[in-house]
């Protein structure tokens, strides 16, 4: 049975949105990682630090989420 041609065009767009997702995550670490942090305050500097805590914790968080996601839905394979 083939895929309507619609969902094919909406699966490749879904697609590219989630590309499109992580190369802004990836842009925004290398954004973070060459920020001069001398500019920044200590208080500032801990705030960053604490906003990046609780950034990792989601990244664990959605990563465990989409793992088990995987796992529920992977085809079964017969013995």
């Amino acid at each position: 049975m083939s895929e309507p041609r619609g969902m094919i065009s909406n699966m490749r767009s879904d697609k590219m949105a989630l590309v499109e997702a992580l190369e802004a995550i990836e842009a925004g670490c290398q954004a973070v990682g060459v920020f001069p942090l001398e500019t920044l305050s200590r208080s500032d500097g801990q705030a960053l630090l604490a906003r990046l805590d609780k950034l990792d914790q989601k990244l664990v968080s959605l990563q465990r989420s989409l793992n088990g996601r995987l796992i529920t839905t992977a085809p079964r394979m017969s013995a």
